[in-house]
């Protein structure tokens, strides 16, 4: 069978993004079927993505500005006012989908999600099938929520109307929906209920059949050794991923705090940046806990496997919110493959697998107190955790990657 999918992303940053589409094409390519990408990556930065996946450039790159320009003029001028607008992507969009008639695309992402709605309202392609692992209206009402005065809440209104204006055109007129959880799709359905009579399947966040056969960098563990004098009596206690409200990298910089003093050759190693980076760093100088926090920033991706190598137990600290409650997150799944001790929220979407805290250790989601008492747990019986956790990579291999679950994408295309 053939897929054709599109992206307007360039695949040079790895995020959870990424990793879900070069892991779905990846193993449909396995399975046999052909693959077509359409989207902003170039071949020689098509590292991860299989050989024989047939790329077809857009050479139109968006920045920031522009993306949410087409998003916000797209939720409330009618399709034609955009093809002005931005005239030489739309352009660009009619040479490349001249040479593929008669066709249903698999849009990935929140903005190819909306090309796609664009694209067919000026039938360019006969169909379109959105894959839906995020809800933007969420994040602009958490937003919303975190604003302070009254200009930012004007903002963020905004933004949260414009994208359920914006969601109403696109869900109404897609083919059918890719859906990260049942939950997620129960949830849109209750917001959207067209999207129930759609052609909808579930394809949950997984790793890519790869996933156990990253390369350890020894050079660069060595250096980190060096750098921050990581000794073998040290207990290393990792986090990665981005710095954002809902992340809860300061509750874990509390909790660390909490439990330090008394376990005094506990190490805490920070990887990632975002909004929340400042007031981690501030979090750490009020506390007098230069010696034993470490923030490395943004690191590529290929290199998480070595920050893991060196930790005893990895931390996914995100604070509650629905987004959590609804999919699991790439981080919590990366955490699994390591082998080592895990801990993550108790919501629903994870303890789906992690029954009876079967794969890490779970903590209440938004509190402190609970994720120091299971930091300290961690700590203390990590000798036999690492024992009752030792199967995780194989339990990731044979359940949690693309491998044994994209098939379902091709009931998409397989008539009722």
């Amino acid at each position: 069978m053939r897929f054709i999918f599109f992206s307007i992303n360039d695949f040079t940053k790895h995020g959870g993004g990424v990793i879900r589409m070069t892991g779905v094409m990846n193993e449909l390519i396995a399975c046999g079927h052909e693959v077509i990408l359409i989207s902003n990556v170039k071949l020689q930065n098509a590292t991860g993505l299989n050989s024989n996946i047939r790329i077809v450039n857009i050479d139109s790159i968006f920045s920031t500005r522009k993306k949410r320009a087409f998003q916000a003029l797209l939720a409330v001028l009618p399709y034609y006012v955009i093809n002005l607008i931005f005239k030489n992507f739309f352009k660009r969009m009619k040479v490349i989908f001249n040479s593929y008639p008669n066709q249903s695309p698999i849009f990935f992402e929140y903005l190819d999600n909306s090309i796609g709605y664009w694209l067919f309202r000026n039938g360019l392609i006969d169909g379109y099938i959105n894959d839906l692992h995020g809800i933007v209206p969420l994040e602009f009402k958490f937003q919303l929520r975190m604003a302070i005065g009254i200009r930012q809440k004007i903002v963020f209104y905004s933004k949260y109307i414009n994208s359920i204006i914006l969601d109403k055109k696109v869900f109404s007129n897609a083919a059918g929906f890719i859906f990260a959880s049942k939950a997620m799709e129960d949830y849109l359905g209750s917001q959207y209920p067209s999207i129930l009579t759609k052609k909808n399947v579930i394809l949950s966040y997984l790793l890519s059949s790869d996933s156990n056969n990253k390369i350890l960098n020894k050079e660069l563990r060595c250096e980190l050794i060096e750098k921050y004098s990581i000794k073998k009596s040290n207990i290393v206690i990792l986090f990665s991923g981005i710095f954002k409200r809902t992340g809860g990298v300061p509750d874990l910089i509390e909790a660390f705090n909490n439990v330090s003093s008394a376990y005094d050759t506990a190490k805490l190693i920070l990887v990632g940046d975002g909004t929340t980076f400042e007031e981690c760093k501030e979090l750490v100088s009020k506390y007098n806990l230069e010696k034993k926090v470490v923030f490395i920033g943004r690191t590529n991706y290929n290199d998480l496997v070595t920050y893991q190598d060196l930790a005893d137990i990895i931390v996914c600290p995100d604070k509650q919110n629905i987004f959590s409650e609804l999919i699991i997150h790439v981080k919590y799944l990366d955490a699994l493959a390591s082998g080592k001790i895990v801990i993550n929220g108790s919501f629903k979407s994870v303890l789906e697998i992690n029954v009876n805290e079967s794969l890490s250790l779970n903590f209440i989601p938004s509190s402190v107190e609970s994720l120091s008492n299971v930091l300290a747990r961690s700590i203390k019986d990590c000798d036999a955790l690492n024992e009752k956790y030792k199967t995780n990579k194989l339990f990731v291999v044979n359940h949690l990657t693309y491998k044994s679950n994209v098939e379902v994408l091709v009931n998409l295309y397989v008539p009722y």
